[in-house]
């Protein structure tokens, strides 16, 4: 390790003392600039052996977010109280961003929903993308990615694309529907992408949720039953890529049995080597057999049945690698066991996971030097200043491959898989097609009435009992039924339910929000209370990222409070005769809580709403929730996952900030 940096310090200082003329020049090894850079530039008989120059080859291995850019802008003082960090959303292509993309031969984009805003905006932005990367020395397309999962994690503008309940909704039609609405629903959101002119989504997620707790995958997840997970999995991958889109599998090697959030901290799993192979391995191993996913996405997570590698961390510290960076991981279990074949891109290595331990430097050559192909997001590019950032990056990863510390045949082969993804799976028709054709094409893709049928069968068909409800406790609201109660965490949310409710039946409805719910509901006389509850509240991969912690941490509340104010207000309920319902409205868990005080307790698995073009709150989950309460039959879906003991949830419930 000491001679590696002592070689590193020499190169660097010698790289700086370089002609701006040399440093032009197509290298491979530092010797080569010396003795082969000229004014003509590489022979063309080399450039016809190997078209990329190192440099080149390393920002292939780059994915970047532009989430937000402020041109106008220096980057804010560290620690002067009331700076503003840039929050200025890309929704067109900044010439610095452009000639970035267009300098370096950057390899892909990741998009997030502060950069999508319609249909007609994100074609565009997504044309001047791959515009700027056809105007680079290589030409090569850009991959230009999402995290389009559904549910939980949806990017695309609800109010003109289709959203669908996530995984777990999915996985509580399995039993009556087999892998249709997987299939059907990652059919319908490739055919979205496709023509938004994305080409990779980061989707579907096959962590096994076996840990109520689990505070980031929860319902992102199908299942805790691992052979369920890879069902479904398999039939969404299969779906995505038949029509065009790169399917990613994600977290590797499975992130369910954790109650920390790899966005703040470093989780751990403590599963047995058997454990590990018969539940989190796999799915992963199965889908890869069954439907050879396109990308599979690293986990920030250590393992230590898995892999006991011991790293040295930024402040000298050792620590066990995590799987990101973990080579026996990357290479020896996901490559040579199970046989994939396909592109191995990390997580955002912005998160706490890595950023807390690891320079973005360090954490890209680590990756690399694992297996990885693609590191995601390694950098943030905010300000004019932060350009930079990108070549130091390169100059440091072309130097780990000069002086030894990564291979040079290994970073060929995995520059190989990149391009390989992107002969397969970017569309050129899509970039030939005339500006205002493509235009009128996304729109009339995303107002496909097929679309909305298809995500209202899925809302009514994933409702769920999480108990068995007693003879007569449906409906709960009948003929006789005058007045109802909502109690739900923030206005919006209760509103939603009013519109739904107020679509199916003629009864009053009056909204509450917890805080000023008990004298209400005690001193009324309503026929029917029901408590709608979302927690545990939004994590950062939901709103984007890490830089949405803080408005995260600015919902806290406290969560005992808050589970108190329900149980007295369904006690309360239950002491006047009014019937009541429970609705977990995010993670089912949480029901086990008030299981003996409630008559009924649904699990809806998603809550979000949008505000339709009548500018009144519409979601497809709450209409389907007000036909179930009015309706004598049984609902469709049955619970993925176990219910039992109470747990605690890390939750923090969005009071306010949050979309219905």
């Amino acid at each position: 390790m000491g001679a590696k940096n002592n070689d590193w310090l020499f190169i660097m200082l010698l790289r700086r003392s370089l002609s701006r003329a040399v440093k032009l020049c197509s290298v491979v090894t530092l010797a080569s600039v010396v003795a082969s850079c000229s004014d003509s530039g590489p022979s063309a008989e080399s450039a016809a052996r190997d078209p990329l120059d190192l440099r080149q080859k390393v920002a292939q291995k780059l994915m970047l977010d532009i989430r937000y850019f402020c041109p106008d802008q220096q980057r804010p003082a560290a620690g002067k109280e009331g700076n503003r960090h840039c929050d200025q959303p890309v929704t067109e292509l900044a010439p610095e961003l452009a000639a970035m993309i267009r300098d370096t031969d950057l390899g892909g984009i990741i998009l997030f929903a502060d950069n999508l805003e319609h249909s007609a905006q994100i074609v565009k932005l997504n044309r001047a993308l791959q515009g700027a990367a056809a105007q680079s020395r290589s030409g090569l397309p850009l991959l230009i990615g999402i995290d389009q999962e559904g549910g939980r994690v949806n990017r695309l503008p609800r109010d003109e694309a289709a959203a669908f309940a996530g995984n777990m909704a999915i996985g509580a039609t399995y039993a009556r529907e087999g892998d249709r609405f997987a299939s059907a629903t990652a059919e319908v959101m490739a055919e979205q992408l496709q023509a938004l002119g994305f080409n990779v989504n980061f989707a579907p997620t096959l962590d096994v949720n076996s840990n109520p707790e689990n505070p980031v995958i929860n319902v992102r997840s199908y299942s805790e039953t691992p052979e369920v997970v890879a069902d479904l999995g398999s039939a969404s991958v299969a779906a995505f890529q038949r029509r065009g889109v790169a399917a990613t599998v994600k977290h590797f090697p499975g992130h369910g049995d954790t109650s920390v959030d790899s966005h703040t901290g470093l989780p751990r799993v403590e599963r047995s080597l058997e454990q590990a192979q018969a539940i989190d391995l796999l799915p992963f191993r199965q889908v890869i057999q069954n439907a050879q996913p396109a990308l599979t996405m690293t986990a920030h997570i250590q393992y230590p049945s898995l892999d006991t590698t011991m790293l040295t961390s930024s402040s000298g510290e050792q620590m066990l690698a995590p799987a990101t960076l973990s080579h026996r991981i990357l290479s020896g279990i996901l490559r040579e066991e199970m046989g994939y074949e396909g592109v191995i891109v990390t997580d955002s290595l912005n998160m706490a996971g890595i950023s807390d331990y690891f320079t973005p430097e360090e954490a890209v050559v680590k990756t690399f030097a694992a297996g990885a192909d693609i590191a995601l997001m390694p950098i943030k590019i905010r300000y004019p200043e932060d350009l930079g950032q990108l070549g130091s990056l390169i100059d440091r990863v072309v130097v780990a491959v000069e002086v030894g510390e990564l291979s040079l045949d290994e970073l060929d082969t995995s520059v190989a898989r990149v391009k390989s993804l992107k002969q397969r799976y970017i569309d050129e028709a899509w970039g030939q097609l005339e500006e205002g054709e493509a235009l009128r094409t996304a729109k009339a893709v995303l107002a496909k009435p097929e679309h909305r049928t298809l995500a209202a069968a899925l809302a009514n068909a994933a409702l769920t009992n999480i108990y068995a409800p007693q003879p007569s406790a449906l409906p709960v609201i009948d003929a006789e039924t005058r007045h109802v109660q909502v109690v739900t965490p923030n206005q919006a949310v209760g509103e939603a339910f009013r519109i739904a409710l107020a679509q199916v039946s003629e009864v009053e409805v009056t909204v509450l929000v917890p805080q000023q719910a008990s004298v209400e509901v005690t001193d009324s006389a309503a026929d029917t209370v029901i408590v709608a509850s979302i927690v545990p509240a939004e994590s950062a991969v939901e709103l984007g990222g890490m830089e949405d912690l803080p408005k995260i941490q600015a919902q806290i509340t406290d969560q005992d409070a808050l589970y108190d104010i329900y149980r007295q207000l369904l006690q309360a309920a239950n002491a006047r005769g009014a019937k009541t319902v429970f609705i977990s409205m995010r993670s089912p868990y949480e029901a086990s809580l008030f299981e003996t005080l409630a008559d009924v307790h649904l699990a809806s698995f998603d809550y979000k709403a949008y505000i339709g073009p009548d500018q009144k709150l519409e979601g497809l989950i709450y209409l389907a929730l007000a036909n179930a309460l009015i309706s004598p039959d049984e609902v469709a879906g049955q619970l993925p996952v176990t219910v039992t003991a109470p747990i605690k949830l890390h939750a923090r419930n969005a009071s306010t900030n949050e979309e219905g």
